[in-house]
C-alpha cells in the first residue's frame, strides 16, 4: 500500500514540479540522511550565518535536529512532511556531497531545479567501481550524472578522471575545492585544535594536555572484510591498548558507511569507534586534533598532507584490493608514509614517528607535495568563498545548465 500511495504522489509531482516557481532555497543534504558532516555542512553552516537565501538541512536525525535547532539553523524532516515538501518545491539549489541528492517523490528533479555535489573525497583510488562490475559502475555514472554540476579540487581530476572515469561533459565540472579542508589553511585554527584537542578530552575520561592522537580513517572494499587492522600479521588487542597506554596515546576511528567490516576493535578507555552514536562527528574536525593519521587507500590521505603530520598505512588486503577496486596509479608510490606488513613493524612505525614525527613525515615531503599537486590544488584555501560566489550567480541567472 506504502509503495502505491508513493507511486501516485511521485507521478503527481512530477508534474506539478515544473509549475511551482522557483525561489531563493537551498537544501543541503549529507553523505546519509542521518549524519552531519562534510562539504554540505560547511557551506550550509556559512550560508545559514549569511541570511541571503533560505537554507535547509535535511535529516532523520533527533540529534542533529536538536543541534541545528539550538543553533538557530533551518532544517527539514520527515516529522513535518508539509513544510517539507513545499520547500522542497520552491528549491533553486539541492546540494549534496556524494551522487545522490535530496529528492523526495522526485520533486527536485525539476527543470528549473539546480542539482550540485560538492564531493567527499579524491585521491588515487577515485574509481567508479568494483572491477568488472559493469553493472555498479553504470549505476553509479547515472547517478552522478543527474547532477547539473560536480566539484573538483583540481585541474589533474578534470582532465584525467572527470571525463574519464565518471562520463561528466567538461560543462558540468568546477574545481571550487573542498569547503570542510578551509580550517586546513587557516594557522589559528590549525594551533587552537591541536593544542586543545577538545573533542578527544570529551571522547576519553583520561585525556591529559601531553596526550596524543591516532586517527584512523579505513575505507569500505567492494568485498566482505574484517577491520583491516585486524588482519595485520600478529596483532593482539591487548598488547596495542597496552602500547597506546604506555605512551599516552589515544586511537579514534570510523568505518566507512558504504560497506562496513564484518569484525571490529572493541572500545576500551584509549580506543574509541566512532559510530551512529556520534551523528555530529566530523572527520575534518578530528584530523585538526589528530598527531597521526592510521589509513589504506582513503582519500583522508590527501586532505591530511595540507596538514603536514606522520601518515602510516595499514594494507594487508593491497593485492585483493587492487585487483577488486585498482587505483588510478600506481598507489604504493604515492603514499606519503610507511606502509606496515606486520603488527611489530606497525609498532616501530608509531615509535619512530614518536621520536622525531618532523623527521619522518620531511622524508616523504615528495609524496606529499605530489598528491597534492594532483589531488587537491593548493590554491583552493577559500572553498567555500568560492561555492558562495558560484550559488549567487545560479541564483542571479548567471549561470545556466
Amino acid at each position: 500500500m506504502k509503495s502505491f500511495i508513493k507511486t501516485i504522489l511521485t507521478l503527481f509531482f512530477s508534474v506539478l514540479r515544473d509549475k511551482i516557481k522557483k525561489h531563493n532555497v537551498i537544501i543541503f543534504s549529507g553523505m546519509d540522511n542521518y549524519s552531519y558532516n562534510g562539504n554540505s555542512r560547511y557551506l550550509y553552516e556559512h550560508l545559514s550565518r549569511e541570511h541571503k537565501y533560505d537554507v535547509y538541512w535535511y535529516t532523520k536525525s533527533n540529534q542533529v535536529k536538536n543541534h541545528l535547532a539550538l543553533n538557530k539553523f533551518k532544517f527539514l524532516s520527515l516529522s513535518n512532511p508539509f513544510k517539507l515538501i513545499i520547500t522542497a518545491l520552491r528549491a533553486k539549489i539541492v546540494i549534496n556531497d556524494g551522487d545522490s541528492y535530496f529528492n523526495i517523490f522526485k520533486i527536485c528533479d525539476s527543470r528549473d531545479t539546480y542539482k550540485i555535489s560538492l564531493f567527499h573525497g579524491y585521491g588515487p583510488k577515485t574509481t567508479i567501481a568494483a572491477k568488472g562490475d559493469d553493472n555498479a559502475r553504470a549505476l553509479r555514472i547515472n547517478r552522478i550524472n543527474k547532477f547539473d554540476y560536480i566539484n573538483y579540487t583540481s585541474p589533474f581530476l578534470v582532465n584525467n578522471i572527470s571525463k574519464t572515469i565518471f562520463g561528466i561533459p567538461s560543462h558540468k565540472a568546477k574545481i571550487l575545492g573542498f569547503p570542510k579542508n578551509d580550517n586546513f589553511f587557516n594557522k589559528d585554527v590549525i594551533n587552537k585544535k591541536i593544542y586543545d584537542k577538545s573533542f578527544c578530552k570529551d571522547l576519553f575520561a583520561n585525556f591529559t594536555r601531553d596526550s596524543k592522537v591516532i586517527l584512523y580513517t579505513p575505507t569500505w572494499r567492494p568485498y566482505k572484510y574484517i577491520l583491516p587492522l585486524l588482519d595485520l600479521s600478529g596483532f593482539n588487542v591487548d598488547d596495542f591498548d597496552n602500547f597506546l597506554n604506555k605512551n599516552n596515546l589515544f586511537f579514534v576511528y570510523s568505518v566507512h558507511s558504504a560497506r562496513k567490516p564484518t569484525e571490529l576493535l572493541g572500545n576500551t578507555d584509549r580506543i574509541k569507534l566512532i559510530n551512529k552514536f556520534y551523528p555530529l562527528y566530523d572527520t575534518n574536525a578530528m584530523m585538526l586534533e589528530s598527531d597521526i593519521l592510521l589509513n589504506d587507500y582513503a582519500t583522508t590521505s590527501v586532505e591530511f598532507s595540507i596538514l603536514d603530520r606522520p601518515q602510516v598505512f595499514c594494507m594487508p588486503d593491497y593485492d585483493k584490493y587492487c585487483k577488486r577496486k585498482g587505483f588510478i596509479e600506481d598507489y604504493k608510490n604515492t603514499i606519503p608514509g610507511k606502509s606496515a606488513e606486520s603488527y611489530d613493524g606497525l609498532i616501530n612505525i608509531f615509535k619512530e614517528i614518536l621520536e622525531n614525527s618532523e623527521n619522518y613525515t620531511s622524508s616523504f615531503n615528495n609524496q606529499r607535495k605530489n598528491l597534492l599537486e594532483k589531488y587537491y590544488n593548493l590554491e583552493n584555501y577559500n572553498s567555500i568563498d568560492n561555492c558562495s560566489k558560484f550559488l549567487s550567480n545560479i541564483i542571479n541567472g548567471d549561470v545556466g545548465k
